[in-house]
């Protein structure tokens, strides 16, 4: 089976939290969802901190609260963010990213089918403060991720083949 890559945008940081929290529902995890963020973005920081203090066991409240607000696995990843350049970037795209010629985020995925052109759109875009949800793997569960995605629904929302 054929391999996929799905780029969905948010430029709503509500929009992005259900996103994710859609995604969790089917059982997506950090090996097959990557987040790519400006690292100035001020809803990030709202997100990790409430993943720190999921993570860190306090108050039942809290807990509800920052699981409801950055989800469970996906929403851990928000609080392991990696810096790259001026973006911040959780899942399996951060190696490929660090290995990239000149650490640049966006050559990295050209591993997916990405042209250099599109890839360079997509970094403007987090320059200008949208937040991506990458989702990579087989067609069958690429194609159930964008159709989740769709009901949230995305900025924008392409498929690429790996």
């Amino acid at each position: 089976m054929s391999e996929k890559c799905l780029i969905a945008e948010f430029n709503n940081s509500e929009k992005f939290r259900t996103a994710i929290e859609v995604l969790e529902t089917a059982d997506f995890t950090t090996e097959e969802v990557s987040i790519v963020t400006h690292a100035s973005d001020e809803n990030l920081s709202e997100l990790r901190q409430a993943t720190e203090t999921n993570e860190s066991g306090l108050s039942a409240e809290k807990t509800t609260a920052a699981s409801t607000l950055a989800g469970g696995t996906l929403g851990a990843a928000l609080g392991t963010m990696t810096m790259i350049g001026p973006m911040l970037v959780a899942g399996p795209i951060v190696g490929m990213a660090a290995g990239a010629v000149g650490g640049s985020l966006m050559s990295a995925v050209s591993r997916w089918g990405i042209e250099h052109d599109v890839a360079a759109q997509y970094e403007a875009k987090v320059r200008d403060g949208s937040v991506l949800v990458i989702v990579t793997g087989d067609a069958i569960r690429v194609n159930e991720a964008a159709a989740m995605l769709r009901t949230v629904p995305p900025t924008s929302l392409e498929q690429f083949d790996k």
